[in-house]
């Protein structure tokens, strides 16, 4: 009963909040022009979990617009499990930012009473679906972190592939596509695979945004430029590392913002 009450109440929440993005997407293009800086999120290098010394985590990123389409999350599902995600809606703005916030509910909510990330995207995508969101989806990587083992359960619903960052400065891409972008398709049930990250390894997670940062010129900044710079700075701390590549990003595009960009790090520590 209680798995039921939560999916009628996010329903809900989806078919207002939607309806409400797509009333006020004038809107959007009027504080858009206005040339507001959009606002860098977040900062300050305060662990995330300091009672949880066996791993270090952060995440920053920056909206193309006011709000951001972009979102990332990580929260315990268990005494040994850390739920990481980070998500993009299609489009920006407060339309996009909108739906995020929906989708961002309802994996926290729903993680509370599924048993994998298998069963929560299958669960959210039905929800999205079933709310007929015309052009919009969204791209999803939510990966269940074991503490202990340092295994990922992981279900990747048309999100970048993210990387696996060595100490020793190896980049390499962690895992798979396992299914179809979230809200277009009634997918009866997510793949689910699993990776694992040894001592001192790293998980970095990101958005297209990041990638595809356009220069003045109209050159993408490429995943070789994100893979130097995550080989170059391996060695600092996640924070760092984060807000390093971040700034890598902002300079590339001169203050030219084309789509939200986020980045997360995960470190496994002994």
């Amino acid at each position: 009963m209680r798995g039921i009450a939560v999916r009628s109440s996010l329903w809900s929440d989806v078919d207002a909040m939607v309806r409400l993005a797509h009333s006020r997407h004038a809107a959007e293009f009027e504080m858009g022009g206005a040339g507001a800086e959009p606002i860098v999120f977040p900062s300050g290098s305060s662990p995330a979990f300091p009672d949880r010394k066996e791993l270090d985590i952060h995440a920053c990123g920056s909206p193309a617009r006011l709000v951001t389409g972009d979102s990332f999350d990580y929260f315990f599902v268990s005494e040994e499990t850390l739920a990481v995600t980070v998500a993009d809606v299609s489009g920006k703005g407060i339309p996009a930012a909108l739906l995020m916030e929906v989708t961002r509910s309802m994996v926290r909510n729903l993680s509370s009473v599924s048993a994998s990330p298998t069963e929560t995207l299958t669960r959210v995508n039905r929800i999205l679906h079933q709310a007929d969101l015309g052009a919009m989806y969204v791209t999803i990587f939510l990966g269940w972190y074991n503490t202990r083992t340092g295994a990922v359960r992981y279900v990747n619903a048309g999100h970048p592939p993210p990387y696996r960052l060595g100490g020793d400065g190896r980049v390499e891409p962690f895992g798979r596509v396992t299914g179809p972008i979230l809200g277009i398709l009634g997918v009866e049930k997510y793949d689910e695979d699993v990776g694992r990250l040894e001592m001192g390894e790293r998980l970095v997670l990101y958005t297209d945004g990041v990638t595809e940062a356009e220069s003045p010129e109209g050159e993408f900044f490429g995943p070789e430029r994100l893979e130097a710079l995550l080989a170059k700075y391996a060695s600092v701390p996640v924070h760092r590392l984060c807000d390093l590549v971040a700034s890598a990003i902002r300079k590339f595009q001169a203050g030219r913002r084309s789509d939200d960009a986020t980045l997360l790090a995960l470190q496994r520590n002994a």
